[in-house]
């Protein structure tokens, strides 16, 4: 069965349905591994050998498929789960973490992002693209990094994307630029450099919860120039290290929030947060994933 995206009967919210498990047979993104998966980009040493590597997802959570609504009777709302999905291979290193990395290290894989983010906002269907980060190793025992579009701006984006713009009306100007200036002299201040600013929102979802902002009004990531991308670097880097020495055991995630394709405007920003438990996409992006499908659960909980 193809991943499918279901509407909830009495909400917004939708759900990713997927039963695709991982393997267990060797890592897929080390070196000597490459023809195992297939690679979309790559940035290389003066060797020749790559440092960062994006493949195509081998456990997809959208696929390129033909974008149809398969189904559609007032309360059932349910498609394919129609986009792209990448793994970025952060480090030919199996045993080294982000957070490990120098920022020139990170500044690379960020490159990454910036060429996949504008590959695929070129192509059919893609409203929203996410980029999702954590350190739980649920598919590979390897540092990496998911890319993937959606078909739909998820719920939870659409609120992010209402509140913007019901500030920018009764204000006419971007809340989150206002949020940098009040939050640098605020207790919850963390961290700046000239291009970025790290701090604790006053409402956090999750515990140790960061928001990165660029000063700059950007929508996306792909709108940084290179000194910028490897301050972007030197402030994940700067963050990573802190949660580091907080969190016993340390384990985050971190999720890319740019502006959805159909929207006017937005103020890109990142949010790294503690993580306890699978998957990221629900706490970042409003999605519920689901590894079996409602119709298997139930037979299992019937006996047939």
């Amino acid at each position: 069965m193809q991943n499918e995206l279901r509407k909830s009967y009495d909400s917004e919210g939708w759900s990713l349905i997927s039963q695709i498990e991982p393997s267990a047979v060797g890592c897929a993104l080390c070196p000597g591994s490459e023809d195992k998966t297939k690679e979309t980009f790559r940035i290389e040493d003066e060797k020749g050998k790559w440092i960062v590597r994006s493949i195509v997802d081998p456990y997809p959570l959208t696929h390129p498929s033909i974008f149809k609504i398969k189904e559609n009777e007032r309360i059932y709302e349910t498609f394919s789960a129609h986009g792209w999905s990448e793994i970025v291979t952060e480090t030919r290193d199996h045993a080294k973490e982000l957070h490990e990395l120098s920022a020139d290290e990170i500044k690379n894989i960020l490159l990454v992002y910036i060429n996949r983010v504008k590959e695929l906002q070129k192509r059919e269907n893609v409203e929203f693209i996410g980029i999702l980060k954590d350190n739980l190793h649920i598919e590979f025992n390897h540092s990496y990094s998911r890319i993937f579009t959606l078909p739909i701006v998820p719920e939870y984006i659409k609120e992010k994307i209402n509140k913007f713009n019901d500030y920018l009306f009764k204000n006419e100007k971007c809340l989150y630029c206002d949020l940098i200036k009040k939050e640098k002299e605020s207790p919850r201040f963390i961290f700046e450099n000239d291009s970025f600013i790290a701090f604790v929102p006053f409402s956090q979802i999750n515990n140790y919860e960061v928001w990165i902002l660029p000063k700059k009004h950007y929508q996306s990531i792909t709108d940084l120039s290179t000194f910028e991308v490897f301050t972007l670097a030197e402030t994940i880097k700067n963050i990573l290290s802190r949660l580091k020495a907080a969190l016993s055991p340390f384990q985050y995630g971190m999720a890319f929030y740019i502006k959805p394709k159909n929207e006017k405007d937005f103020h890109f920003h990142i949010k790294i947060f503690q993580k306890t438990i699978p998957p990221t996409l629900k706490e970042s992006y409003g999605i519920n994933l689901c590894k079996l499908t409602p119709e298997n659960v139930a037979k299992i909980l019937r006996g047939k």
